[in-house]
């Protein structure tokens, strides 16, 4: 059993998005992401890997192929592997994220 907590996980930077591992599973991952306001997650896509992606805290933009949609704390998304991920922190708060991905990703090695 491995536990962890947010309060653990690094804060938000306001010069640079973080993106980090969080938690590592053999079979899945899971990364936080924070947006500091203005700031925007690059456009990718997680190769083989699947993606539920839940906010935890304040309200960012999934850009859809249906276009921009509110992402607000409590949401969860599931994006499959071949899905780009498009997200921006247009507000004036903090967005924590957490990616649920498996496999894990990075992949590792075998």
């Amino acid at each position: 059993m491995k536990i962890t907590h947010l309060s653990d996980a690094t804060d938000y930077d306001p010069a640079s998005f973080v993106a980090e591992p969080l938690l590592d599973g053999s079979q899945s991952n899971v990364r936080i992401i924070r947006l500091s306001p203005g700031q925007t997650l690059p456009p990718h896509t997680h190769g083989v890997s699947d993606l539920m992606l839940f906010a935890v805290e304040g309200t960012t933009t999934l850009v859809t192929d249906d276009g921009p949609k509110p992402f607000t704390a409590g949401s969860l998304v599931f994006l499959s592997c071949e899905e780009e991920l498009r997200v921006s922190n247009d507000g004036e708060q903090g967005v924590t994220l957490l990616a649920f991905l498996s496999p894990p990703f990075p992949p590792t090695a075998p």
